[in-house]
């Protein structure tokens, strides 16, 4: 019984140490550009031309290339004025779409964060609560905690993202990407997903 308070002043110890960080959970904040992607998908977009009177979208006979890289390409008369396009006497209108022009382009939300913590929420702090137990009775030590529960979070978030399905993309995107799984395309915003600990 007496071994047993002794062991209270270090458990209490433990648990402040445990206190002293928080888990921080996403996209690495470094990489611009994925927390860009991120953010749009989270909240929706609605995306405009700034320089041009256009949005200059290709499709996938444009095989990653830009329009000053692709010889012959003319913007036809109305009511086909809405493509930049190649002479091709085999396809419709005698010509090849290889961008779409548009004056906007909405990107619906498919908020993958919000989704995954209503849904996950009170199964990570039953699990929040376990390790903290763990960690007073002396079974793990505080630092075990971290990894445990912020991987657990990560798989969640990586899961979501796999199995999000609506709203479906843009029939132009489906056709780009092969597929439609909205929230993948090469796996980049999936496969950033981490967490860190870090200081309060």
């Amino acid at each position: 019984m007496t071994e047993d308070f002794d062991n209270i002043p270090a458990a209490l110890e433990q648990l402040e140490k445990l206190q002293s960080n928080w888990l921080s959970i996403g996209v690495p904040w470094t990489n611009h550009y994925l927390n860009m992607i991120a953010l749009v998908n989270e909240y929706g977009a609605d995306i405009k031309p700034k320089n041009r009177a256009y949005l200059i979208i290709p499709t996938k006979e444009a095989k990653g290339r830009k329009p000053g890289q692709i010889q012959g390409l003319f913007r036809p008369k109305p009511p086909h004025n809405h493509v930049l396009a190649v002479a091709d006497k085999s396809q419709p209108h005698g010509m090849r779409v290889m961008f779409i022009l548009k004056d906007e382009v909405h990107i619906p939300p498919r908020p993958f964060i919000r989704f995954t913590f209503d849904h996950n929420l009170n199964r990570w702090t039953e699990l929040a609560r376990d390790l903290a137990y763990k960690v007073l009775i002396r079974e793990m030590d505080y630092q075990d905690v971290y990894p445990i529960l912020g991987n657990a979070i990560v798989e969640d978030l990586k899961q979501t993202i796999k199995e999000f399905s609506s709203p479906k993309n843009a029939p132009l995107t489906i056709a780009n990407k092969g597929f439609d799984d909205p929230l993948i395309e090469r796996g980049e915003l999936r496969d950033s997903i981490n967490w860190i600990a870090e200081r309060r």
